[in-house]
């Protein structure tokens, strides 16, 4: 009871900017304490993936192909769906895709590839973490690339090539996961493109 009493009157009795520091410095132990893994290298990142894109051009005439690579890794133990939306414009080339890990290529076939009531493209690859391990070794964040190719079929002027993961849901079949009605895309990462019809 007296241990309290005398820590409450030092507490009252501490100049403002001290209480201030005490404070901040007990807000930051608390907020590095609960990071947790997502399953990579990286212990704080709790996502599904890291990921970037890129287009390779950006800018095609109307029956040309676009290589599109987006490099991942930090991929969650559960696995991912690697979603992709972009305009009606382009459309994916059948069997085109893969998931590149070093020189080892992965067949990958999308299980969403269907338009939306506001003229976009999705594109949805489930991909466990299991795939990107190296020779049975633990998974420790590594990177792999998941290359695919679209065509333009159509004009478009400064389009969005967009991508977004998230984690796999286990207790859910993946053919049932997405709909285009209800996609839950938040954007990752971003490329623009261009078609110039013929």
């Amino acid at each position: 009871m007296n241990t309290i009493h005398m820590k409450t009157i030092h507490m009252n009795t501490m100049k403002p900017s001290s209480l201030l520091a005490l404070c901040v410095a007990s807000m930051l132990a608390l907020t590095l304490s609960s990071c947790g893994g997502g399953g990579g290298s990286d212990d704080s990142f709790v996502g599904a993936a890291n990921v970037s894109i890129s287009l390779q051009p950006s800018e095609i005439d109307s029956g040309d192909r676009i290589e599109l690579s987006a490099e991942l890794s930090n991929v969650h133990e559960n696995g991912i769906a690697l979603k992709f939306r972009y305009p009606e414009g382009l459309k994916y080339v059948a069997s085109s895709a893969f998931l590149l890990i070093e020189t080892k290529e992965i067949d990958l076939t999308p299980t969403v590839n269907q338009s939306s009531t506001d003229n976009e493209m999705y594109l949805v690859f489930y991909i466990p973490q299991s795939s990107f391990r190296r020779g049975g070794k633990p998974y420790e964040g590594e990177s792999g690339t998941v290359v695919l190719q679209l065509e333009g079929i159509d004009a478009i002027s400064d389009g969005l090539v967009e991508v977004d993961p998230d984690v796999d849901d286990p207790d859910q079949p993946n053919a049932t996961e997405f709909s285009v009605d209800t996609p839950e895309f938040d954007a990752q990462d971003k490329a623009y493109v261009t078609v110039v019809a013929q």
